[in-house]
This record gives C-alpha cells, structure tokens and sequence, in this order.
C-alpha cells in the first residue's frame, strides 16, 4: 500500500512531485519582444512578473487576460484581468500600456481572446513572453504553439520551488499537478495544444502521485 500524501513529510512530498514539477514547469531566458502576455489566476505574484518583465524593458505592452475562476469567485470583486491590472499599475506600468481581456474562461480562450483584444487595440504581436503559474507553462507554450505559430513565445513564469510556488492544500496541489498531465494528453488529441511528448519516467511519476492520493480514501 503506497503511503498517503498526508503522511508524507515535506522532503517526501517534494520528491514524490518533482518529476512531475520539473516536466510541467517550462523557464526560458526573456528577450525583447513586442507583449508580456499575462494569464489570469488567483496568484498576484504573476502579476508582479508581468510587471518585472515591463520595467526591464523587455516590451512596451503588457496583456492581462481572463475573468473570475474557480480559485476566484468569491475572492476577487471584479475578473482577474482588472484585478492584475491594479496590481500591475501599483508596480509601476503605466496604465496605457495594458490592455485587458476580460472573458476568457481557460486556458485556450486566454489565448484567443487575448490576441483579438490585442488586435483590437491595434496591436499585431509577432512576439510574446509568457507569464502564468508555473505548473501550467508547458500547456500555455503548447497553446500558442497550435493556435499562434508563427507568434514567437517564452515562458517567463514567476521563480520559486514546488515549495514556494504549491498554492494549495497539499493533497490538491498534488492532484493539480497530474490533472495538468491529463490536459496536456486531452488537449493535445483535441487539437487545443500542440501533442507533448510526455516521457514514461513522468507517466510513472504521475501514477505514483495518483498511488499516494488513493491512500488518503479508504
């Protein structure tokens, strides 16, 4: 019988999720391009990237899509768009420089409604830095790859460990991280993503998060 998320002590936890982590998470040096194109959530830290990116001078826009959530209903007053903007205005970017979309509900309309209010706005991109949580980089690369392939894109997420960036109860954190896995398989059929590659040795990793998860229930 595997041992239970629950009673796995911090280094065990962190081990048991690392292969998962490290596949999901996608970091990549930012360049000059023409938008920081940000996704909405719950975690103002990426708002603050956002707004890290902007006043290195790596664009002269910023983009912030996405309307409340399951993890921001109830939390936010207004969609997470506007409220990544207060937070973005409140480190320093100028108010003219983001544009907001304020409909999208996942991942994919993120992309394709973000791109339209960029075009709205009489914008054009040809290049993106990313910026999301972590654990959803890989799937919001493989997106744009699909959907936008000839827009040039990094993943620009927010620094941090598993530790520093698990923004949920342990248990749910780790069910996050292989439902992420099943997106990117489920997606990548649909046509949604770009397919991924998705090596054994994280196949495997995931069964073993899913063993410990099923030792919580009797």
């Amino acid at each position: 019988m595997p041992s239970s998320v629950a009673s796995l002590d911090e280094t065990a936890y962190e081990a048991l999720l690392t292969p998962v982590w490290e596949f999901l998470v996608r970091t990549e040096d930012p360049a000059p391009s023409d938008v920081i194109f940000v996704f909405g959530s719950h975690d103002l830290g990426v708002a603050r990237r956002g707004a890290e990116l902007y006043a290195a001078g790596l664009a002269s826009r910023v983009l912030v899509t996405g309307r409340l959530g399951l993890m921001t209903e109830g939390v936010f007053d207004k969609p997470e768009a506007l409220v990544f903007k207060e937070e973005l205005t409140s480190c320093g970017v100028p108010d003219h420089a983001i544009v907001t979309e304020v409909c999208a509900g996942n991942t994919l309309e993120n992309v394709r409604f973000g791109m339209m209010a960029l075009r709205e706005a009489g914008h054009t991109p040809r290049s993106a830095l990313l910026v999301a949580k972590p654990f959803v980089m890989r799937r919001c690369l493989a997106t744009f790859a699909r959907q936008y392939p000839a827009v040039t894109v990094r993943g620009c997420p927010p620094a941090g460990s598993l530790a520093a960036q698990r923004d949920r109860p342990r248990g749910a954190f780790a069910a996050r991280l292989v439902g992420e896995i099943r997106r990117l398989d489920d997606y990548g059929v649909s046509g949604d993503i770009e397919p991924q590659v998705i090596p054994e040795s994280v196949r495997e990793a995931g069964r073993r998060v899913e063993g410990a998860l099923s030792a919580l229930t009797p």
